[in-house]
């Protein structure tokens, strides 16, 4: 074979080396770019909103909705940054809850509130809601007891009626065999009061019925053998409202003096108890 019959072979065999050779760059050296993977039809991937607070629960001795010096922090108070999802916290024995708050979405809320969301036997002296600005702020409130007695004012008497707790303090010094406590309502001691009247008359008392507007009264309840009482003190001489949280108790003093039982489940009196003299 001639050199010119050799030239076409070499020129062949020159071009195959010359594509392997390429294809061997491409494929050590190129990456194809991937498809990006298809989104799920009808579903936002949104990042959550993380937020943090502090709460501060004071009991506000004065009730003037200002933490004075000496005035302690009060445990047990429940708040809330709302809007959020995960956002509530329980005021520690330093009357401080920590709240840490997570909102989906891709941004927080532009307006939040701290919250006292919890607070049964007290009564702010501070808003419930305070707006949260920061996370370095102090959020303050104020709680005051609530009072252990219910005031009644009407037309023709007026009374206190005592909480349970208040009540368990001194109904056991008047009436024996008690099986608990309770508090009446307003409605209950109005039944007592309607039948009060007729009462006094049949025991002998009447007498006592055109003063009865004279007496100031407490109400307490109790329960012996799963029916439920009142136990009501009526009293015509009373000065400063201490009466208003203390029960008045007189060892003599007459009429002006008595107390009367009465059951709020059978709507009847039970027994009458009048003072006697020295």
């Amino acid at each position: 074979m001639t050199f010119m019959q050799k030239l076409p072979f070499i020129e062949r065999s020159f071009r195959y080396s010359l594509w392997g050779l390429c294809t061997a760059v491409l494929l050590t050296t190129c990456t194809l770019p991937t498809s990006p993977a298809a989104a799920t039809p009808g579903v936002t991937v949104l990042a959550d909103c993380f937020q943090s607070a502090t709460a501060r629960a004071w009991l506000d001795a004065n009730g003037d909705g200002v933490w004075d010096e000496g005035e302690r922090p009060l445990p047990g108070i429940e708040f809330i940054l709302d809007p959020s999802v995960y956002g509530r916290a329980t005021s520690d024995e330093n009357g401080v809850a920590a709240i840490f708050a997570t909102t989906p979405g891709n941004s927080c809320p532009q307006q939040s509130s701290v919250i006292a969301m919890s607070f049964a036997g007290y009564t702010l002296t501070t808003p419930q809601s305070l707006a949260y600005t920061t996370a370095d702020a102090d959020y303050r409130f104020g709680f005051h007891p609530d009072s252990p007695t219910t005031l009644i004012e009407t037309e023709t008497y007026t009374g206190v009626i005592f909480d349970a707790a208040t009540a368990a303090e001194f109904v056991p010094l008047f009436v024996n065999s008690t099986d608990g406590v309770w508090t009446p309502t307003a409605v209950e001691v109005m039944a007592l009061e309607d039948g009060l009247a007729a009462f006094l008359q049949e025991r002998a008392w009447g007498h006592l019925v055109e003063r009865l507007p004279d007496y100031t009264r407490q109400y307490a309840g109790f329960v012996r053998d799963d029916e439920r009482f009142i136990y009501a003190n009526f009293f015509c001489r009373v000065s400063g409202t201490a009466w208003q949280e203390t029960a008045v108790i007189v060892a003599d003093g007459g009429d002006c003096y008595f107390q009367v039982v009465y059951s709020a489940d059978a709507n009847r009196f039970v027994s009458l108890s009048v003072n006697g003299e020295s």
